[in-house]
């Protein structure tokens, strides 16, 4: 079928789908889209998506660096070289050095929409203007809130009792285009891991994936992100690495949650009342763990059995790498 029989609605038939709250809703089918991501669960997740919805997912794309015409990263490359041996048969996986050519790449695949969950790249404005429907981005955050690449670590970093996720139209600016699906109560556990963000995130974007394209086919522009409400999510600042005592008690408490986070469930090494130890967790309330005195009141920190007296050799030193971006495994 050519893109101007598409165009003029040929071939494309509906299905309904139930909405968050039990309604259906009328969504066009048959779309050719696009997907860039970064791993190999989520590209499979977006796929299942979208062709339970009626949909063709016709291409993977997949940024190769952090930053176009740079050298590969070990982990990307690690996560990359399991996204080939996972791609289904007869889809193309696209592993472009640079954005120069993109667009007539992807215009091979007359895409109607690109959709776009974890990509490294800022995608230039021809890029954006080849889906016939537009390209749309997937954020964990209830947008203007949290834009920027760290949107999750700055949820459980600021104490936030749930994140949100947004699907969006893409513009030159980064986050900054109109909302079409938004939630804003996916609960976070106090002892949050990637795996369970990961998880919250699979449970919602079905609906708000469904919700998006049907907007998208009936032309709705979808709305625009109020300008004053914008909280940026930058790349973690360094003294999120450095844990003293002298803080508020939920502060640190937060600081200690978000490490663990960042570190794949593992907790912070730090010195503790003369010892160097891993605290595998705190509470604000009374609790069976050494009981520290902050600025505010009392916390409780619990070490993990056997690592007391670990040697103090820079303990915070890479609690960083790889795990500030956007494209976190959630």
């Amino acid at each position: 079928m050519t893109r101007a029989a598409r165009a003029e609605g040929h071939g494309t038939g509906a299905f309904s789908v139930p909405g968050r709250y039990g309604y259906h809703r009328q969504v066009s089918a048959g779309l050719r889209v696009v997907i860039a991501s970064y791993g190999s669960d989520q590209f499979r997740f977006l796929q299942e998506t979208l062709t339970a919805g009626g949909h063709v997912p016709v291409a993977y794309l997949v940024s190769r660096s952090m930053r176009p015409s740079t050298t590969v990263e070990s982990d990307l490359l690690e996560a990359t070289t399991k996204i080939v041996s996972d791609v289904p048969p007869g889809i193309d996986l696209l592993l472009p050095g640079s954005t120069r050519r993109l667009a007539a790449l992807l215009a091979g695949y007359e895409p109607d929409v690109l959709l776009v969950f974890g990509f490294n790249w800022r995608l230039p404005s021809d890029v954006l203007a080849v889906p016939r429907l537009g390209a749309l981005n997937v954020h964990q955050a209830a947008l203007p809130k949290y834009r920027g690449p760290s949107p999750v670590l700055w949820a459980i970093r600021n104490g936030d009792p749930c994140m949100g996720i947004t699907v969006h139209r893409m513009t030159e600016r980064i986050d900054a285009g109109p909302v079409l699906a938004q939630v804003d109560d996916l609960p976070l556990p106090d002892r949050v891991t990637s795996q369970e963000v990961w998880e919250l995130t699979k449970a919602a974007l079905p609906g708000l994936i469904s919700q998006a394209l049907d907007r998208v086919v009936r032309g709705d522009p979808g709305i625009p992100q109020n300008e004053d409400q914008v909280i940026y999510a930058g790349f973690p600042p360094p003294d999120w690495y450095t844990v003293t005592w002298r803080g508020t008690r939920r502060n640190l408490h937060n600081q200690i949650r978000l490490l663990r986070y960042m570190r794949g469930g593992e907790g912070p090494v730090v010195e503790l009342q003369g010892s160097t130890v891993r605290v595998d967790g705190t509470s604000l309330t009374e609790d069976d763990g050494i009981r520290v005195e902050c600025a505010d009141g009392s916390l409780w920190v619990t070490c993990v059995d056997g690592h007391q007296n670990l040697p103090a050799d820079g303990p915070e030193e890479g609690f960083a790498s790889n795990t500030d971006s956007d494209h976190l495994p959630r």
